[in-house]
């Protein structure tokens, strides 16, 4: 009998700033590591688009050194093209401030790799209000989590 699978995971711009923020690089080294591993190994995502989002400090360094190890991987253009498609329907990306520019890639990728996406992001609170990852995700039947606990277990971080 083999093991099951686990879901493998996008991972949402605000998750990585998130993670820096509660365990920063310098001090905790060994998750840091440990998550590097995960990503070298495949277990999870890191997209082009969110690496050229994260603008600032420790992770913003981190990102780039992924990228430089070949660990990030680039949207290709049917996901551009899809993202254009999907923020047409769904409008995600505010067109004055440019903000969440990044969501409808991350929302093609997962939808044509069939992987999960791990956002901090909440659902829309209001109808008059750009949809968020979790509202377009169910409309799509794309797979998501906003739960760091569900990610680490999937990715087999033990502490």
């Amino acid at each position: 009998m083999t093991a099951p699978t686990r879901p493998i995971f996008v991972l949402d711009t605000n998750v990585l700033i998130d993670l820096n923020f509660w365990l920063p690089i310098s001090l905790h080294g060994f998750f840091w590591a440990k998550f590097q591993e995960s990503l070298a190994r495949g277990e999870w995502v890191l997209l082009d688009v969110v690496v050229n989002e994260v603008r600032y400090g420790e992770i913003k360094k981190w990102c780039v050194d992924q990228k430089r190890a070949g660990s990030v991987r680039s949207i290709t253009d049917d996901n551009r093209n899809r993202a254009v498609e999907i923020n047409d329907m769904y409008k995600m990306i505010d067109d004055v401030t440019g903000n969440s520019t990044v969501d409808p890639y991350i929302v093609a990728y997962a939808e044509a790799n069939k992987i999960t996406i791990f956002t901090r992001e909440g659902p829309r609170m209001d109808d008059t209000k750009l949809y968020k990852i979790p509202d377009v995700c169910d409309k799509l039947g794309i797979s998501y989590t906003r739960v760091p606990k569900d990610f680490l277990d999937a990715i087999g971080f033990k502490n």
